[in-house]
């Protein structure tokens, strides 16, 4: 049997950690906030005082927050570090160089290996929860080359996302956030017929990715495709079967 230490933890053997940000808003299965999203053990640390309008704004105070809990997470044990909340691209960086865990801030970080998957005159459809001044130094920050062809869009023009989601109104209508983002969707493709995949930036808006994807026929990426994604690979299994 193999010998383990104690290490300076209370838990043990969360795969994924995810940072929260100070957000009061109900995380419905699908959502990267709910334990129930994953078929694999995940542990949450709320980042105190992170509202979403400090990510908007790129407060600068932010960031020495956000490496303390990452670094908590990490002495964990867990095997690699993500958020609910793809605007903490901007800090992609800053928490990488802080811990020796694998990190993975946000969903946009999908974009450059997409765009080498198609033809590069094919768009790829970003839908985020909101079209802020910075989205496209985000997409630079998430390393998307200057000339790839990313079609950006919002949800702040929505009425109940827009209260539900971006001023926190306390309670979700999920149908109607889910016709809101198919809406969405299908006006993205309909100027863009060419579109070669669609990439839900907001980690509130994996729930819709499958009704997303029946609406459109394209395939969908969000933070659940990459969070599985990391973990897939940090946990390979041996294959069984006939030859």
């Amino acid at each position: 049997m193999p010998k383990y230490r104690v290490r300076d933890a209370d838990t043990y053997g969360h795969a994924i950690g995810i940072l929260l940000l100070d957000y009061r808003g109900p995380f419905i299965p699908g959502d990267v906030g709910n334990a129930s999203t994953y078929r694999y053990p995940v542990l949450y640390k709320l980042v105190e005082g992170l509202t979403f309008d400090k990510v908007l704004s790129g407060d600068p105070d932010a960031e020495e927050m956000i490496i303390e809990a990452a670094r908590e997470l990490e002495r964990f044990g867990v095997r690699g570090i993500s958020s609910d909340c793809g605007f903490l691209v901007q800090h992609q960086q800053a928490v990488a160089k802080a811990v020796k865990a694998p990190v993975f801030m946000s969903s946009l970080l999908q974009i450059p290996y997409l765009a080498k998957m198609f033809d590069a005159k094919r768009p790829i459809g970003c839908i985020t929860a909101t079209r802020s001044p910075s989205s496209n130094s985000l997409l630079e920050m998430a390393g998307v080359d200057e000339g790839t062809n990313v079609v950006l869009r919002g949800m702040e023009n929505y009425e109940h996302f827009k209260w539900a989601i971006l001023e926190e109104g306390g309670e979700l209508d999920s149908d109607q956030i889910e016709r809101e983002v198919v809406a969405e969707a299908e006006d993205m493709v309909a100027k863009h017929p060419d579109m070669s995949a669609m990439v839900l930036e907001c980690s509130l808006l994996p729930p819709y990715a499958k009704a997303v994807q029946d609406a459109i026929g394209l395939p969908v990426f969000d933070f659940i495709t990459m969070i599985d994604y990391f973990y897939q690979g940090s946990h390979r299994q041996s294959y069984s079967g006939y030859y």
